[in-house]
């Protein structure tokens, strides 16, 4: 499960009220060529009340964020084994080079990113969300009713 879209940059709790974890703020690199990287701040989120999904809020410059929702499944992944199919794809650190970097590649309507981010924070984090909401347990933490009123609400999806 991904999905993008552009939002301007907002309070961390404005999402739907009080969170269980702390946001997690990591500077990543963005690789432009094979020869240029550029820092990119990403901030990831986590809502108890939608617990199967990360949110992923990439700031630019003027204060504006491109916001990745991602399968917190499939970060976790991530971590241990190349994982994904389409447009969200995670490679963990190379044990055999020592790498301690996670990689992943968005791809979207109008062209992809490849990111590469410390990998010791995000499993700590993603430690976090697991503690709030254990694997097994997201459907219990869900609110069903408003689940099934925005997959029937008419209009843009």
């Amino acid at each position: 499960m991904s999905r993008s879209h552009n939002e301007p940059a907002r309070d961390a709790r404005s999402h739907s009220g009080e969170r269980d974890c702390a946001e997690l703020s990591l500077t990543m690199w963005r690789h432009v060529s094979p020869h240029e990287s550029l820092p990119i701040h990403a901030r990831f989120g986590y809502d108890r009340t939608e617990p199967l999904e990360v949110r992923v809020a990439f700031l630019n410059d003027v204060g504006g964020a491109v916001t990745w929702v991602l399968s917190r499944e499939l970060l976790m992944a991530g971590l241990h084994r190349p994982s994904g199919d389409g447009d969200v794809r995670i490679w963990p650190p190379c044990p055999r080079h020592g790498g301690d970097s996670l990689w992943l590649l968005l791809r979207g309507r109008t062209g992809a990113a490849l990111l590469e981010g410390g990998v010791a924070p995000l499993r700590a984090w993603l430690g976090e969300t697991l503690r709030a909401v254990p694997f097994g347990a997201e459907g219990l933490a869900m609110d069903w009713d408003e689940v099934i009123a925005h997959v029937l609400a008419p209009g843009d999806r």
